[in-house]
This record gives structure tokens, C-alpha cells and sequence, in this order.
């Protein structure tokens, strides 16, 4: 299997779209047998996809990504783990042991707040209703 780590420093890349470079890594049952950094290409959903479809990419693990770009990659056949973050190397472990969920992989801001939006007392405020500019 070939994995994907968009890399920033020693770091997964916090966004995919933007990140310049990748760590390609090819795992087995026995664990890593091989990996190579390489350029990413261009800025543009579709030639970054296209790039990872041409080397063979099954999986990418990524912190943020933009819609088109992971609808590209899913319905290029590539399994995306996004709003991931970490070291490098502690992602890659957390990847071969099965614990990308693990709590502190998770990008900050990225937990049940997020998926919450729109909910709870605020949300018709911010629609204009309830007490605000305008509504009264």
C-alpha cells in the first residue's frame, strides 16, 4: 500500500491544498518497507490528484483539505484520513497501529464543536433572529 503524508517540516502539513511537498510511504503487513519525500504538485485540486493517482497513492493522510480536492481524491479511488495533525513520524505510527481517532491527532478546533455548528441557543442568532441588529 502506498500512504501519502503531506509534510510541513517535521510536521504533517496543516493544510493539504497548500502544503509543497509529501512523504510517500510504502507499508506492508511487516510495517514500512520503504519511503521517499517528493515535491507536490501545483496549487490546482486536480493536478494534485492526478499526481497522487500517477504514484500509486492508496491512502492520504492530511490535516485540512478543501472540498474539491477531497472529492477529487475520493472518486480517484484514494482513501482520505483528514483533519489529522501531528509530528510526522507520530502520525505514521498512529496510522500502522489503527489510532488516527485517538483523541490528540484530531486538528484543534476540528472535535464535536465543529460538527455542532448551527445548533444550540446562538444558531438563531445568527440568522437573524432573537435579539441583535435588526431584529427588534
Amino acid at each position: 500500500m502506498q500512504l501519502a503524508l503531506p509534510v510541513w517540516q517535521q510536521l504533517l502539513a496543516p493544510v493539504f491544498d497548500t502544503a509543497t511537498e509529501i512523504e510517500l510511504v510504502q507499508v506492508a503487513k511487516e510495517g514500512v518497507i520503504g519511503r521517499q519525500r517528493l515535491p507536490l504538485a501545483g496549487p490546482w485540486p486536480l493536478l494534485r490528484a492526478r499526481s497522487l493517482v500517477e504514484l500509486g497513492v492508496d491512502v492520504l493522510v492530511c490535516g485540512a483539505i478543501s472540498r474539491p480536492a477531497h472529492m477529487l481524491l475520493r472518486s480517484a479511488g484514494i482513501q482520505v484520513h483528514a483533519w489529522i495533525s501531528g509530528g510526522l513520524e507520530e502520525v505514521l505510527a498512529a496510522f500502522l497501529r489503527g489510532g488516527l481517532t485517538e483523541p490528540g491527532f484530531a486538528m484543534p478546533g476540528c472535535g464535536r464543536r465543529r460538527r455542532m455548528r448551527g445548533r444550540g441557543r446562538q444558531a438563531g442568532r445568527r440568522r437573524g433572529r432573537g435579539r441583535g441588529r435588526g431584529s427588534r
